[in-house]
């Protein structure tokens, strides 16, 4: 890409927003940890089990499980922390460690007495956020002598609003639908550090935009054998068109040329997820289950910012494909507790040539724990997940632009209340 400020470099912005998605705290492209507790306690293998209103996200088939009216209202609290070393400089920029909030809420019933389930879930799948201070990245040589100034900030929030409904084909079968109606909101910040090479003030360019996209969701449990089950599942891919504004401040920059503001337009793939699931009932207190997931992420193969008046243009991303694998459990230690945990391993889809500070990735191995509790009908869970996330250091041939290694730090907990009657 090159040196390119102006309106060259104000594009360079929006096209880097492919590449500046968010920090994924399973080390996932930008999905988001499992949306509760005893998802997380089982580091996502909680496909087969899952018997209250949240299988509307893990397995839509057991909604016909539910025996009553079932309301699970959570808070998952993700907190990321990621240092880029350069591979030119060897210069340090960290970005902030703060805790993100992503709430979910899933309600559940049956509806009369021939197996027909229906329930709505309001979930947060993507998004989460990274920032560092304005100035770290373009201090480091190589961004402000050969390089576009970097995105020190991005932001994307999306919830999807999940009507499902789910059907007891017969005592072993059942089977689950779903509509997954996405709504997303991003921002992206770039600084432009025009006083290090002029006599002129430096400037912020910020995006703001937000868009809508609808796909859907099937799954199928089948009970083959005593207390051993299989459940497949699908999410298709959904892409969310964006528009919004790019602004720019302060203005009044006459040379190099001015940075205009404009509107834009950017489509952003969410990938189709297949899963596939197996558990068994080891005896009346221990259930475990494993689960496999292909995510299809090469769908992000490029992206293309319209700008308006100023044109269209496209970066390559070259994502590829995942698979994740999980293992979990959970032990009924008496009437009222239950103790949980699970182990994942998540695969990276961001090769080396399209890595960027603002967006760090790397493979992962998830290791977790949750506890449970419930009396009457009320049930409280909590659980954690320590990450150990693999080296990535990415070379100058490879990736002339970012290269230099990423160091990934996070935490992961979940709280989740549930209510059924």
């Amino acid at each position: 890409m090159g040196k390119q400020y102006g309106i060259g470099g104000f594009g360079g912005l929006t096209l880097l927003m492919a590449m500046a998605v968010v920090q994924g705290v399973l080390a996932d492209g930008y999905r988001n940890p499992p949306p509760t507790a005893e998802g997380i306690a089982k580091s996502g293998a909680n496909m087969v089990f899952v018997d209250d209103a949240s299988s509307i996200f893990y397995n839509p088939a057991n909604l016909v499980d539910l025996s009553g009216v079932s309301v699970v209202l959570d808070l998952t609290l993700a907190r990321t922390e990621s240092t880029y070393t350069s591979a030119y400089s060897g210069q340090k920029a960290t970005s902030d460690a703060d805790w993100n909030a992503l709430p979910n809420l899933f309600i559940g019933a049956p509806v009369g007495d021939r197996g027909l389930a229906i329930g709505l879930g309001i979930s947060t799948p993507f998004g989460q956020g990274s920032s560092y201070n304005q100035n770290d990245l373009v201090n480091i040589p190589a961004f402000a002598a050969t390089n576009p100034p970097a995105i020190y900030e991005g932001q994307i929030a999306l919830i999807n609003i999940n009507p499902t409904m789910a059907l007891k084909i017969n005592e072993k079968l059942s089977f689950g639908i779903g509509l997954d109606v996405y709504y997303s909101q991003l921002t992206f910040k770039q600084y432009y550090p025009w006083a290090s090479i002029a006599p002129l003030p430096d400037q912020n360019a910020k995006a703001e935009g937000d868009g809508y996209g609808i796909g859907g969701n099937a799954a199928v449990t089948w009970k083959f054998a005593d207390k051993q089950k299989l459940a497949f599942s699908y999410r298709s891919e959904v892409k969310v068109e964006y528009e919004g504004d790019l602004t720019v401040s302060p203005t009044g920059v006459a040379t190099p040329p001015q940075l205009a503001g404009s509107s834009f337009a950017l489509d952003i793939i969410y990938p189709t997820v297949l899963g596939a699931g197996y558990g068994i009932e080891l005896n009346d207190k221990i259930r475990i289950e494993a689960n496999l997931e292909w995510l299809g992420w090469s769908a992000n193969k490029s992206q293309t910012a319209n700008l308006g008046s100023n044109g269209s243009l496209t970066i390559p991303q070259n994502w590829k494909d995942t698979f994740t694998f999980g293992v979990g459990g959970d032990w009924q230690l008496d009437e009222n507790w239950v103790a949980r945990a699970g182990y994942a391993f998540i695969e990276s889809p961001i090769p080396d040539q399209t890595m960027a500070p603002i967006l760090p990735d790397a493979d992962r191995h998830a290791l977790s724990l949750g506890l449970g509790y419930t009396t009457g009908n009320h049930t409280i869970d909590v659980s954690y997940t320590y990450s150990i996330y693999g080296s990535r250091k990415v070379s100058p041939a490879t990736n002339p632009l970012f290269p230099g290694s990423y160091d990934i730090d996070s935490d992961l907990l979940g709280l989740t209340y549930s209510y059924s009657f």
